[in-house]
């Protein structure tokens, strides 16, 4: 019997990967504000970047139920699912690769240490309370990973009294699912509770899935000056890895349990200085096994993460100084042998970033990291971005420079069969300039141009049968989006991107696999009456590049357009509601051999004590 392909191994890992819940204080929950694009909160009419929110209203408004849907709704964000539920489901941001993207829940890092990049298959919505999208490089505050941009999740926080908000769902597929999300207590110290799973027997053979979860955050408050907040996690999955079309797999399994513990906090000085800490652990063990080829692969993967920081505010800016560890250590074995042996990698990093208001609407933003590997040495990430908000606060006129890199993961570096101990980061130097319109009726209008450049991108060497830095690439578009009121009744939420992105590597100019030059999306909301909401969505993804799952061979996705709909009653304390993904039953693939569901339909009720 032959042995599987060692470049597919990481694929098959990720068909696992961990689900993220770690929770932080609570953030200024407002589409107003992002906390994502500076070290501290900031009106979104000063940040010099693009950035998109996507509140607990407008998750609702749409009717999604998990994460990866709700990110179609973010111009520059390609987001591709290798199949039907529990597939491999990965974001790809303005053109650059999927291990690019950081990931981020409430300041903890997701992505895998093992082979790099974070699979949003099993993310659900259920104790979302929002997400930000900024896209461009951001290493000079984070780090590693964050090349083509961030995406935070920020989890649903205690409320100021005792509640209780419960769901239930069935459909067709043999799907189902449940989720309770409780909260208790008042501003000095509040718990909130949530718990679900989902389950689904799929449409094609082994391809069912089930998922579980449950979660407890404590939130303290002792004194007006210190917050602190505890929270753990455990979830556990598992479901069938039904393969290409043409080399399915009908008896292969896939099996995760990841913990999670959080724990961040704030002290407000007298002063006005601001003292920040988050101490975060992740530790995750996903399971394959197909007993037809013989093979089984299972890992145990943790993430360490230390991270402090000072900030002092004053009427013409704020200046934050920080420091962050962290480490990561996996164990891996197949059915023939060990692996990887509590391989370990470690980065310490320290950095300041500059945030001023120069008058007249003018405001800028300047930071500065420096990261320290283990293995390749030392990284500077700079960033700097300018905006300027008109008299009126109408227009806002903005651009930014910045560098960012990643570093090669432990499979990277010490996985048999392809690693490099030698690897260097891959590194991205980009600019952007970008111009928005605030609308009198809320909403806004906004337009984007960006363009980056990649080198060092980490690619297998077949001559030489190993990972090395031989990779380049370019990547530069256009983004617009809209989200207004068309009536009293209607909104819209709009986007799309222009994307041209290319290899560079030793003079050729192919395009990059998996990005179109063509993504829209629409999403119409409509309230005819006071409790009654209908939401119809449409996806378009151009043609674009891809590989065949058999031969290896260049292939070619054709275009799609998919609709989705969501009409909720509210009762007050009962809502029922009907969900209908994939409207029109089209066919479809989001990677080549792996044929995404048909119509979906859903019946639930939600219940809020």
């Amino acid at each position: 019997m032959s042995k599987p392909r060692p470049r597919l191994l990481p694929a098959l890992l990720l068909a696992l990967a961990p689900v993220p819940a770690l929770a932080a204080d609570q953030p200024p929950y407002s589409e107003k504000v992002v906390v994502t694009a500076t070290a501290t909160p900031e009106d979104e009419s000063e940040v010099g970047c693009a950035s998109t929110v996507i509140t607990r209203q407008r998750i609702e408004e749409a009717g999604v139920s998990n994460v990866l849907d709700a990110l179609r709704l973010v111009p520059g964000l390609d987001a591709v699912r290798a199949g039907a539920d529990g597939a491999v489901a990965s974001v790809f941001l303005r053109g650059s690769g999927s291990a690019q993207a950081l990931v981020l829940v409430d300041g903890a890092r997701l992505n895998s240490p093992y082979f790099g990049g974070y699979d949003f298959s099993a993310l659900s919505t259920a104790n979302v309370e929002r997400i930000e999208v900024v896209r461009g490089p951001f290493s000079s505050l984070y780090g590693s990973d964050a090349v083509g941009g961030v995406i935070q999740i920020f989890t649903r926080p205690p409320g100021t009294g005792p509640g209780l908000v419960a769901s239930l769902e069935a459909g067709n597929a043999g799907a189902a699912g449940g989720r309770v999300f409780a909260t208790l207590g008042g501003r000095d110290l509040g718990v909130a509770i949530s718990t679900g799973g989902s389950r689904v027997d799929g449409e094609r053979p082994n391809a069912d899935w089930l998922a579980r979860n449950g979660s407890v955050r404590v939130g303290f408050r002792p004194t007006e000056q210190l917050s602190a907040t505890v929270e753990a996690e455990v979830v556990s999955a598992e479901g069938g890895v039904p393969g290409p079309v043409g080399a399915e797999t009908p008896r292969a399994r896939g099996r995760l349990r990841e913990q999670r513990i959080s724990l961040p906090g704030t002290w407000a000085h007298d002063d006005g200085r601001e003292t920040s800490w988050l101490v975060a652990t992740t530790h995750s063990e996903p399971t394959f096994r197909d007993p037809d080829m013989g093979f089984s692969d299972e890992a145990d993967a943790r993430t360490f993460q230390l991270r402090a920081s000072e900030t002092w505010r004053s009427q013409r800016g704020t200046l934050v100084a920080f420091a962050s560890w962290e480490g990561w250590e996996v164990s891996s074995a197949t059915s023939y042998g060990p692996a990887l042996d509590q391989d370990r990698t470690r980065i310490w990093a320290g950095g300041v970033e500059d945030s001023l208001k120069l008058g007249r609407g003018w405001s800028a933003t300047g930071g500065l990291r420096y990261d320290r590997h283990n293995t390749f040495g030392g990284e500077w990430s700079p960033r700097a971005t300018v905006a300027h908000l008109s008299d009126d606060s109408r227009w806002k006129v903005r651009g930014s420079f910045g560098r960012a890199f990643r570093a090669p993961s432990i499979g990277e570096l010490y996985y048999p069969y392809s690693s490099n101990p030698a690897l260097r980061p891959e590194r991205s130097s980009s600019v952007e300039a970008g111009v928005e319109r605030y609308l009198a009726r809320g909403g806004r209008i906004e337009a984007s141009a960006f363009w980056s450049e990649y080198r060092d991108l980490i690619l297998y060497d077949f001559a030489a049968s190993r990972n090395e830095n031989a990779g380049r690439a370019r990547a530069r578009g256009i983004e617009l989006a809209a989200r207004m009121l068309v009536t009293s009744w209607v909104s819209i939420d709009a986007g799309y991107t222009l994307l041209y992105a290319e290899s560079r590597s030793e003079g050729e100019n192919a395009p990059l696999p998996r990005r179109p030059r063509h993504r829209s999306y629409l999403a119409a909301m409509a309230r005819p009456r006071k409790n009654l909401l209908a939401t119809l969505r449409a996806t378009f993804v151009g043609p674009r590049p891809d590989v065949d799952p058999l031969t290896y061979e260049p292939s070619r996705d054709p275009s799609y357009l998919r609709l989705d709909a969501f009409v909720r009653q509210d009762f007050g304390r009962l809502a029922p509601f009907v969900r209908v993904d994939n409207l029109a039953d089209r066919k479809y693939e989001e990677a080549d051999g792996y044929p995404a569901p048909g119509r979906r339909f859903a019946f639930g009720l939600d219940v809020r004590i």
